[in-house]
């Protein structure tokens, strides 16, 4: 479709949903979704009409010249040209691939066991996916999985008897300075969005899992008054729920 990466055109992108994921690692280095967005200037899942010709531009101009010495020199690869880039690049993809899905895997894990042990408490399970613009759109002493809470995604909001809500989120860290990202960025952030909307109506909560940076937890604490609870011992959290 792209004739060995010699000619990306709006087209192929069009003709083939998934292409620009795939060419997001024929490029030099790797270049992530949002930084292609920013190139093209939209936010898409897939290729729009409007801005194929833009995308397809975009791709040309930073793929990897050193992977694909053909493109540089307006020829077709040899067979063993060819092999290296799609093994190598191959390689890249599915290093990937495997991180995003080991991230996914651990977060559905903790939400399943979180949820389990609301029920196990008696906590009432809305199965209900709509955002979260007013406290009263979840009843007291019930919980939901994955919802929007004023805008921004709660994995696990729970509406506790005194009327609050605990915006409950899950985060799995294989070590401190990833910590930093998914506790004072990814939770601190929506920590500060839902206090400006809700005031102290929300507590956000974070369930963590792996290693953690002590100085992220502590400010995560007290500067972003952030609930911490730990998955191997869910009895804190069980029992801040209950109100015991």
């Amino acid at each position: 479709m792209t004739k060995n990466l010699t000619s990306i055109d709006a087209q192929a992108l069009l003709h083939e949903k998934g292409l620009w994921q795939t060419l997001r690692y024929f490029c030099a280095p790797p270049i992530s979704e949002e930084d292609l967005w920013t190139l093209v200037g939209k936010k898409f899942k897939n290729v729009p009409a409007a801005h194929a010709e833009k995308t397809a531009a975009a791709f040309t101009s930073v793929l990897d010249r050193r992977r694909l010495p053909w493109v540089e020199q307006g020829r077709g690869p040899t067979e063993e040209e060819r092999e290296l880039a799609a093994f190598s690049t191959t390689v890249l993809l599915s290093h990937e691939s495997a991180k995003t899905s080991r991230r996914g895997a651990s977060s559905k894990a903790q939400e399943v066991v979180v949820s389990e042990a609301m029920i196990a408490a008696g906590v009432e399970f809305d199965a209900s996916r709509s955002s979260i613009f007013r406290l009263d759109e979840l009843e007291r002493f019930s919980f939901s999985r994955e919802r929007k809470v004023a805008g921004a995604k709660c994995d696990i909001p729970v509406r506790l008897r005194d009327g609050r809500l605990l915006a409950l989120e899950c985060k799995v860290s294989n070590g401190p300075k990833n910590s930093w990202k998914r506790l004072q960025r990814e939770v601190g952030g929506k920590s500060d969005t839902w206090r400006r909307e809700f005031g102290s109506q929300v507590i956000t909560g974070a369930l963590l899992a792996g290693v953690f940076d002590l100085t992220c937890v502590r400010r995560a604490q007290e500067e972003q008054k952030v609930a911490i609870f730990w998955q191997h011992n869910l009895a804190p959290l069980v029992s801040f729920v209950r109100g015991d």
